[in-house]
């Protein structure tokens, strides 16, 4: 369930879903990984919080059941749009606080890092809305790193993709065989690519990644979920 909110003009929402703060953190860093183009499999993210895998894999299983992620073995969990959501509005809680914190109380990198990790759990969205205004709707964090926006990037498929545009792939409905064949080609969750060539009239795309170019179906360039980048 969501409410809506709108603040000059723009469309918001607070999810009202209740989340665990252990289950927001593994949000926020299954996101800064996804960001990173680092897969988040149990081993990575179980290294990153200094805990034992099979803890992860079960956080992996919650997740999956609330429709935050995706997960399976070789890809690791992946970032469903509501998760995504979720976890982007986390780390625009957590930045847009540490700013506040530190222009206005003016406190140091330190402390305002450790108070923002408490406070971004349980500050509403209108309070952050509010400061956000009253900050002058900043763009960057005390320690130089982007607040992402109100508006959140989307998924979506790769015949939607315009000629020149760079694009990172979110996540496949390729068959066993086809996940296969393009695998073996670096087609995979978190690479990147960018669309060459739309023929005019054609049921073909031209994408490449730097090191090669790769000829897709319509059929099955609809199969695979992109995230669009800036």
């Amino acid at each position: 369930m969501e409410k809506k909110y709108y603040l000059y003009g723009v469309k918001l929402k607070e999810y009202t879903m209740p989340f665990s703060a252990s289950q927001e953190n593994y949000l926020k860093i299954i996101w800064h990984l996804e960001q990173k183009r680092i897969r988040a499999t149990g081993k990575v993210v179980a290294d990153e919080l200094n805990i034992k895998p099979p803890t992860v894999l079960a956080m992996f299983r919650q997740l999956e059941k609330l429709g935050m992620i995706t997960y399976n073995k070789s890809a690791g969990a992946l970032l469903s749009p509501a998760g995504e959501d979720a976890a982007r509005k986390l780390v625009r809680k957590h930045r847009l606080i540490e700013t506040f914190l530190g222009r206005v109380l003016d406190m140091n990198e330190h402390q305002i890092h450790e108070e923002a990790e408490r406070l971004e759990h349980v500050i509403s969205d209108q309070l952050m809305y509010r400061i956000d205004h009253f900050l002058g709707f900043p763009t960057k964090d005390p320690h130089g790193s982007d607040i992402p926006d109100w508006d959140i990037q989307r998924t979506t498929t790769l015949p939607n993709v315009e000629a020149s545009k760079s694009f990172v792939i979110k996540r496949t409905d390729l068959s066993p065989e086809e996940t296969r064949f393009y695998t073996s080609r670096d087609l995979v969750a978190g690479s990147l690519w960018t669309m060459i060539e739309i023929p005019p009239g054609s049921e073909a795309f031209l994408i490449g990644n730097g090191k090669k170019f790769l000829a897709l179906s319509r059929e099955v360039a609809a199969k695979i979920q992109v995230r669009l980048q800036s």
